[in-house]
């Protein structure tokens, strides 16, 4: 049975191995400076700041299939969140794991 320590360990390398791809990395990036996309905002009734795969799909010149393979890598990394609406999804960035990932490479490395 595997203890705590080694299981956040596990999570701490999927999320490294998410993040060292250039095309996620750039996706977690368009994420974090998100305010207001086309699918979201006054009248749509949805508030929070994300990305709808279609404008994932028109920012990187991508088909739908690889933009959902790179989502899928960093949903499963616990780094964005996804939400179905219609026909697309709607993808957040997960700023609780990103902080808590920063802290523990601070504890890991710096301290």
């Amino acid at each position: 049975m595997a203890n705590a320590y080694y299981i956040f360990m596990i999570n701490k390398v999927q999320i490294a191995k998410a993040l060292s791809d250039p095309i996620r990395y750039q996706i977690m990036l368009m994420l974090a400076r998100r305010e207001e996309g086309c699918c979201q905002g006054p009248g749509t009734g949805y508030m929070q700041p994300g990305l709808c795969n279609c404008e994932i799909m028109a920012e990187l010149g991508m088909i739908q299939s690889r933009v959902s393979y790179h989502m899928k890598e960093l949903a499963e990394a616990g780094l964005v969140t996804e939400e179905p609406r219609g026909k697309w999804k709607m993808y957040y960035l997960n700023t609780d794991t990103v902080r808590q990932y920063i802290e523990q490479l601070k504890i890991d490395f710096l301290e």
